[in-house]
């Protein structure tokens, strides 16, 4: 199964927010949704963490290069 995009997860967790927000679904969906929320967060998280290293690396890299 192909990574899902950043982009995708985010816009994906922004609709879940907004859902739970209305306040629309019954308590039952609202879990789930919520569950599913909080799932989508963690692998942000994870990703956010991994795109800062690969920044942090590729910058430390070109200040290695210019010394």
């Amino acid at each position: 199964m192909a990574k899902e995009k950043f982009e995708d997860s985010m816009n994906r967790l922004e609709e879940i927010v907004n859902i739970l927000e209305k306040g629309d679904t019954d308590l039952d969906s609202s879990i789930k949704l919520f569950e599913e929320g909080l799932k989508l967060s963690e692998k942000l998280n994870l990703q956010l963490g991994e795109y800062e290293k690969k920044i942090e690396s590729l910058v430390s890299d070109k200040e290695n290069e210019n010394e």
